[in-house]
């Protein structure tokens, strides 16, 4: 009887163990999610029927003659032909009169004040003789009705003064967005105001040939930032949480060349340590920004240390250092080709003889592999 009893307890205290494995578990993911996706049928995989309209994609809706695919277009030749996620997606055509948008319906408004992240894959179809600088997405509380107007407060773009092109890539389009609460829908396009002022020629030569941007679109997502108030309710084991804000101070350039390089500003660690200060998030946010403004440029970080301790000891503090900002880096959702090293106490900017030069030398470096 005694040896019943005991195997009963150890069977419950088994139990009790695995569900307080995966409380622990839930309680970690919950914590590093950015929320549900709000865009319905994201991938346009969900269609009621054969059609090549974007209305077959419900509950999706289109302005002009906005394309749907469920399978690549015979036009659509280039080794990355096809969905970026999912077997459909669906494709936008400017010209100089006439551009097209593409809207849906939220699966929720949108909540006053709170940071949401938007992020969308589009490519450029091979066969367009020109590439348009702006493309992105409007927040607004109704749906699209010709000749509305749209606040740059409720716009979220990316522009290259190049053109969008990517070489026929898959490229993100994707920022946080501040709601003003109350937001319902979101309007695909570009909201230039002059649409033949938004062109650039992919042949500067080519001067009689009728000019169309067409990209496919495809992966679309809108997720909720987690804040602290999110966290504290699911556990009450302090988190670190970066709320990102509405204006990032700007404190890299905007055009850059192979081999430049660039001393990282305003991120900090620990003494001795790899762990990023919670100070780090202005210096962390700043050059997230950057990136993600120049989502083809490859990077390297580069970590140093002073002269002072062993030196295979700094070229492994280092190398944790840099690997850290890669990984908080994916984490958040930065596609930039991105690849680190630890070179320790090499190749110091001051002489290691003061605590103010020591401090100099250590320090992080983004070297541009391709701009």
């Amino acid at each position: 009887m005694q040896k019943k009893i005991t195997i009963i307890k150890t069977s419950v205290q088994k139990a009790i163990m695995l569900f307080v494995s995966l409380l622990c578990c839930y309680s970690f993911s919950a914590q590093t999610t950015k929320g549900k996706n709000l865009v319905p049928n994201p991938s346009f995989e969900d269609h009621k029927n054969k059609s090549n309209e974007i209305k077959n994609a419900i509950p999706w809706k289109g302005v002009g003659t906005v394309d749907y695919y469920m399978k690549p277009d015979k036009n659509d030749t280039t080794t990355f032909k096809g969905a970026h996620k999912g077997n459909c997606y669906a494709g936008l055509r400017f010209q100089a009169a006439y551009r097209e948008y593409m809207y849906v319906q939220l699966l929720e408004p949108l909540e006053k004040d709170r940071t949401y992240f938007f992020r969308m894959f589009v490519r450029l179809l091979s066969q367009s003789t020109v590439t348009v600088r702006q493309l992105g997405v409007y927040f607004s509380d109704d749906p699209f009705k010709f000749g509305m107007k749209f606040d740059e407060a409720g716009l979220l773009d990316t522009t290259y003064q190049n053109g969008i092109s990517g070489k026929f890539s898959w490229i993100p389009i994707q920022g946080n967005y501040i709601a003003h609460g109350g937001e319902k829908y979101i309007i695909i396009g570009n909201f230039a105001t002059n649409m033949k002022d938004d062109f650039v020629k992919k042949n500067k030569w080519d001067l009689f040939s009728f000019k169309e941007a067409y990209y496919f679109v495809d992966d679309i997502s809108l997720r909720k930032k987690l804040i602290a108030s999110d966290t504290a309710k699911v556990s009450p084991v302090p988190t670190k949480t970066i709320v990102k804000k509405p204006k990032i101070e700007k404190v890299y350039p905007d055009n850059f060349t192979t081999g430049q390089i660039i001393v990282v500003k305003n991120i900090y660690f620990e003494s001795g340590t790899a762990k990023l200060k919670l100070t780090s998030d202005k210096g962390l946010n700043q050059l997230e920004a950057m990136l993600n403004n120049h989502p083809f440029m490859e990077v390297q970080f580069n970590g140093y240390t002073d002269s002072k301790g062993n030196e295979a000891t700094n070229r492994a503090i280092s190398k944790e250092r840099v690997k850290a900002i890669y990984e908080y880096f994916k984490k958040d959702g930065v596609t930039n080709p991105m690849t680190y090293k630890g070179l320790g106490g090499a190749k110091p900017i001051a002489p290691n003889d003061t605590e103010e030069n020591r401090a100099k030398n250590r320090r992080i470096e983004m070297v541009i592999i391709k701009p």
